[in-house]
């Protein structure tokens, strides 16, 4: 198990907003997705200076935290274009990547860590093996 404290959860973001500005889009729309990529995008909105944040809303972890199917109640326009980027806390088992892809196929999917070897984000500032479970700052009741 490790813990991520909101230094280095900040640490992360700013690396994904370098990477964004890197890029140089003339536009940029943020999309979180719900629940755990919501702080991240949150962050990341901040240091680009966008305000405009827009929400996928997925469920992909069961009650006993197994994997399950993925539910989609997204409410939000999402481009399909690449200065979408679409922000998650991590990608473990790789489904909810591979839902995203094929959903929105045009953007870029970055998160703060992957523990995926064979299915990996666009951009991810933090690797950490598989099986090792993540807690972050802001999962304070789980």
């Amino acid at each position: 198990m490790k813990d991520f404290t909101f230094a280095e959860i900040k640490d992360a973001c700013q690396a994904i907003a370098d990477k964004i500005k890197s890029e140089n889009p003339s536009k940029i729309t943020i999309a979180a997705v719900s629940r755990g990529g919501l702080i991240p995008a949150t962050m990341t909105a901040h240091l680009l200076g966008i305000k405009d944040i827009r929400f996928i809303r997925l469920s992909s972890y069961a009650s006993d935290k197994q994997q399950s199917e993925i539910l989609d109640t997204t409410l939000d326009e999402i481009p399909n274009d690449p200065t979408t980027y679409i922000i998650d806390d991590i990608c473990d088992s790789g489904e909810t990547l591979l839902y995203l892809r094929h959903k929105y196929p045009a953007t870029k999917i970055y998160t703060v860590i992957n523990k995926n070897q064979s299915i990996v984000p666009d951009f991810a500032p933090i690797t950490e093996p598989a099986g090792l479970w993540i807690n972050f700052p802001w999962e304070v009741v789980e």
